[in-house]
């Protein structure tokens, strides 16, 4: 690039910036600019051309400089014929052509001049200078009259560049650089403004506006997530408490319906003995078929007790038909009610029963001393959950005495007045309390030979495991399951048992046998199995009635203070114990697992009855339940 003067100074303003025309091309080069761009090799044509301008500018007038007549650009990108660029502002000019050439392959023609003349219409006077200049396609003109503050945009119709890209550009990027008169500025301006409309469109605001909304989005989804876990846990919660509320309601409605049979089993006891059974049929009919239907209901609170998981449906389909199951015997036993009142009515012999209860109630000291001296014998030979279970009898049994001896002499006063009905109440009061008081001294008379059973039973439990252990090493199979059952049968032995408290030693060890039986059964034959099932049927029966004999008196004694869990699980042994008995004969080997189910379901009972009454061993406080109608 060369400057040509007028010869007189440097810095006039009549100056023309000659920048050489690049041919046209249709690629880009990685090598120098490339042929169509302003590379070295027409920057040397440019020179010499330079040169020859310049040499002949020597002898031109002055005035030449100045011509505003449609100019020849001679190979030219930028020419100023009114002094207009510096020469920073010629190179940053220059730069911006070359740039906007790379970009878009459109070349830019930038032309100033003092104004315009011949023709003076902008317009004509750039179509005059593309006409002579033969800028034909891919260019667009920028001329720009410095003193007349006038500019001209001419586009070729063959050209990268939209003409609105053209026109915005140049109403947005030059025209402000032209009104400050920025002339360099305005020509740099419009050539970046047209790379930039070519450029793909900014959308970080796109971005940042889809961004807010995906974190909105977000935001909603937690929100609402969030509202949704509160309201399903709130729902939960209300649900559960529900659901404990209903299972509260049935175990308090199988308690109640349990205490109401062992009522009226005693009730009939009464009628029997003093009208015969065939007057006590109909209350005895009503009563078993209740007991049959209310032993479903507490097979249904045992799947409520088990470990398996059960759904909420379950919950509430099980807590309500244990409901529905204790109303319906509540209503079937109380229909006899009335005639079995009227069968029961003593008012028109109230005065000899009065005077029987009376004798009763001062021979019954002498029961109660009877089985003191029986629970004192057993306490020197048996301790644990063995005594435990006999150890508070003498105590309760003398309270429960002292309420029946309170209520029998009720009765006497009550005949001495004339109210028989009340006399009436006294007397039955009196008589359920005797009945108890001769269950607690009872069981407390035969301990000494019930422990001595369970003893007896434990000592042939413990030769029954050590033969099937022996059975089990000889037979050699290599079972795991088998393997594991003899270790736990062997860990239960090498433990040893406590010989003073011979039913917990009966509970350990029924379940090591049952462990064992079962692993045992799984590796012999069919025969084989079903013949050492009948052998040992009956002592699993034995045992197992014993047991829940045991666990049923307990639990009657008791049953003041026993919740639901214990009788369930009584429940559950009888249930067991009649499968047990139904199978005898055609499945000796699923007989036995039932008895010895019946057995473990039995002792759950009475641990469970125990947690209720404050745990091993027993602190009696059963108090006495009774002297109600029901």
């Amino acid at each position: 690039m060369r400057a040509v003067h007028d010869g007189s100074s440097p810095d006039d303003r009549g100056v023309l910036l000659v920048l050489r025309r690049p041919r046209r091309r249709t690629s880009r080069s990685t090598a120098g600019r490339g042929a169509g761009g302003p590379g070295r090799g027409a920057r040397l044509v440019g020179r010499l051309a330079a040169l020859l301008l310049a040499a002949g500018s020597v002898f031109a007038p002055a005035t030449a400089a100045h011509a505003t007549d449609p100019v020849d650009l001679r190979g030219a990108y930028v020419v100023d014929e009114a002094g207009a660029l510096s020469s920073a502002e010629r190179s940053r000019v220059e730069r911006a052509v070359q740039d906007l050439y790379d970009e878009t392959q459109t070349q830019l023609y930038v032309v100033y001049v003092p104004t315009f003349t011949n023709p003076s219409d902008h317009t004509a006077w750039g179509d005059a200078l593309m006409e002579r200049n033969q800028i034909d396609s891919d260019s667009i003109v920028l001329a720009v009259a410095v003193d007349d503050r006038i500019a001209d945009i001419q586009q070729t119709n063959e050209t990268a560049l939209s003409r609105s890209d053209v026109e915005s550009a140049y109403q947005q990027d030059a025209v402000p650089q032209l009104r400050d008169g920025a002339w360099a500025g305005a020509a740099v301006a419009f050539a970046d403004g047209l790379v930039a409309g070519q450029a793909p469109p900014d959308l970080t605001w796109l971005w940042v506006l889809l961004l807010v909304v995906v974190v909105g989005l977000v935001a909603v989804v937690l929100v609402v997530r969030t509202r949704n876990k509160r309201r399903t846990a709130e729902a939960a919660r209300a649900q559960e408490a529900s659901l404990a509320g209903l299972e509260r309601k049935a175990g308090a409605a199988l308690v109640t319906i349990d205490d109401e049979l062992r009522t009226a089993e005693q009730e009939i006891g009464f009628a029997t003995a003093q009208f015969g059974e065939d007057a006590a049929k109909p209350f005895a009919e009503a009563v078993a078929a209740a007991k049959r239907d209310v032993r479903q209901a507490f097979a249904y609170q045992q799947q409520l007790d088990d470990e398996v998981p059960d759904s909420p449906q379950q919950r509430a389909q099980w807590a309500n038909q244990i409901i529905a199951i204790c109303e319906r015997a509540h209503a079937a036993i109380d229909q006899q009610t009335e005639a079995f009142d009227r069968l029961r009515s003593l008012e028109d012999g109230v005065e000899d029963a009065a005077t029987a209860l009376a004798s009763a109630v001062a021979a019954a000291p002498l029961d109660l001393d009877a089985a003191r001296r029986s629970l004192e014998r057993v306490r020197g030979s048996y301790g644990g959950r063995t005594l435990a279970t006999v150890s508070d009898n003498v105590d309760q049994a003398e309270r429960v005495l002292g309420y029946a001896t309170e209520r029998s002499r009720a009765a006497t006063a009550a005949i001495a007045a004339g109210d028989k009905g009340e006399a009436v109440i006294a007397v039955r009061d009196a008589q359920h309390a005797l009945a108890q008081v001769q269950q607690l001294t009872t069981s407390a008379t035969g301990a000494e030979r019930s422990f001595s059973e369970a003893a007896a039973r434990a000592d042939a439990m413990r030769v029954d495991i050590e033969g099937d252990v022996a059975a089990a090493r000889a037979m050699r199979s290599g079972d795991p399951a088998l393997a594991s059952a003899v270790t736990r049968a062997e860990t239960v032995l090498r433990q040893g048992v406590d010989p003073r408290d011979p039913i917990a030693a009966v509970d350990a060890l029924t379940r090591a046998n049952t462990d064992i039986d079962a692993a045992l059964a799984a590796a012999r034959g069919a025969q084989e199995q079903q013949q050492r099932a009948q052998r040992a049927l009956d002592a699993a029966l034995r045992d197992a009635r014993a047991r829940i004999s045991q666990a049923r008196e307990f639990i009657s004694l008791r049953r003041g203070a026993v919740g639901p869990t214990a009788r369930t699980r009584l429940s559950e042994a009888e249930r067991a114990l009649d499968d047990a008995v139904d199978l005898a004969t055609s499945d000796p080997a699923r007989a036995v697992q039932a008895a010895r189910a019946a057995e473990q379901y039995a002792a759950a009972a009475m641990d469970a009855a125990n947690d209720d009454l404050g745990g091993w061993p027993g602190q009696g406080g059963g108090g006495f339940s009774g002297g109600g109608r029901f």
